[in-house]
């Protein structure tokens, strides 16, 4: 394989923000930056936890469902799991929209931590 074919792939992938590059910014960055990506980090897994967890648990629910052989028991259990799932999503779903909406008219910008940190700043 052509060596520049793999420094350049090395390098698109040494931009991509995320979990990339840890858990925190670099080392050496300022403890603001170091913060803010902690916090967007742990914001980012939790939300990637509630999405997963309500598959999983909508996924559950729909495999009882079709298991449950006309069994009323069986079925009201993954009627509640469905609804369950379904519920946490929506909770998920309102804590953003709730956040944003707090962000807009506050005007901190609460979801963008960076930036709300660096105004607060004394110059």
């Amino acid at each position: 394989m052509d060596p520049k074919l793999l420094a350049d792939s090395a390098q698109t992938l040494g931009q991509i923000q995320g979990f990339l590059s840890g858990f925190s910014a670099a080392p050496g960055a300022n403890p603001e930056n170091r913060f803010t990506a902690i916090i967007s980090n742990i914001i980012t897994v939790f939300t990637i936890f509630g999405g997963l967890a309500f598959l999983t648990w909508f996924v559950i629910g729909a495999v009882t469902w079709v298991t449950s052989s006309g069994n009323p028991e069986q079925l009201d259990k993954a009627k509640k799991q469905i609804s369950t799932a379904i519920a946490g999503l929506a909770v998920l779903v309102a804590a953003y929209a709730i956040t944003f909406i707090l962000s807009a008219v506050t005007g901190l910008d609460i979801i963008n931590l960076e930036r709300l940190i660096n105004s607060l700043k004394p110059e």
